[in-house]
């Protein structure tokens, strides 16, 4: 006789549900001393939000869990129940409570009923294939600064359940214009321009850096980290 098992990451349908997990510690602490990813999916948008932390304490929690809602409280989008693990401390319940958030837990070892293990798991394959064409020069302690960029693809291959003619990332943070925000490739080494008035006349008229992401408030620039500084600059 052959038996037959079915697993299934659970999620409720409910208009304003918000799953929330953490990653396991990722290889390389961050020029920024951050160690772990906080995963958050919001359902009815379809959206799987990022935030780098420091660590696992109730000040890191909160901090990339305001983060997240007030991107969300922008976009006039209020979640009204959170699903976690159940290692909630009293400070985290309180918070997300203070927020007029109901609360549940997930049981012990149950890992199926929380969907957010099921968004950790497609968000980690996205960014592992996005780490694997990162320059070989390129410091991996960048990681963290390659977030913003990795959870904006994600989520523009994502469309959204209330609204299934656009995608999960203008759910989120609005249209996106990759006219005025262009992209490349992650870690790519670079030549950042240096401009007549920041050089010397016999110097070079570009410094070796690399691509860290898209410059949001910026007009068709990118962002680099310039390893001699050990700076970020725009261009």
């Amino acid at each position: 006789m052959l038996d037959m098992f079915c697993f299934a990451a659970l999620a409720d349908a409910n208009t304003g549900t918000m799953y929330m997990d953490l990653t396991g510690t990722f290889p390389v602490r961050s020029f920024k001393n951050m160690q772990y990813i906080f995963v958050a999916y919001i359902y009815d948008l379809n959206a799987i939000i990022v935030r780098a932390m420091p660590s696992r304490s109730d000040t890191a929690f909160i901090t990339a869990f305001s983060d997240i809602f007030n991107a969300l409280r922008t976009r006039n989008y209020q979640p009204t129940l959170n699903v976690m693990d159940n290692e909630c401390s009293r400070a985290v319940e309180q918070h997300i409570r203070a927020n007029k958030i109901g609360i549940q837990l997930v049981p012990p070892h149950n890992h199926r009923v929380n969907a957010a293990e099921r968004a950790i798991a497609t968000f980690k394959e996205h960014f592992v294939a996005a780490l694997a064409t990162v320059d070989s020069l390129c410091p991996l302690q960048l990681w963290d600064e390659f977030l913003p960029q990795v959870e904006l693809t994600l989520n523009l291959l994502r469309f959204s359940r209330r609204n299934p003619s656009i995608s999960a990332n203008h759910e989120v943070y609005g249209a996106f214009d990759f006219n005025k925000t262009p992209l490349a490739p992650l870690g790519t080494k670079s030549l950042v321009f240096d401009g007549p008035a920041t050089r010397t006349s016999w110097a070079p008229h570009a410094t070796d850096g690399f691509y860290v992401g898209p410059a949001r408030d910026h007009y068709r620039c990118l962002r680099f980290y310039i390893p001699t500084t050990r700076r970020f600059r725009f261009a």
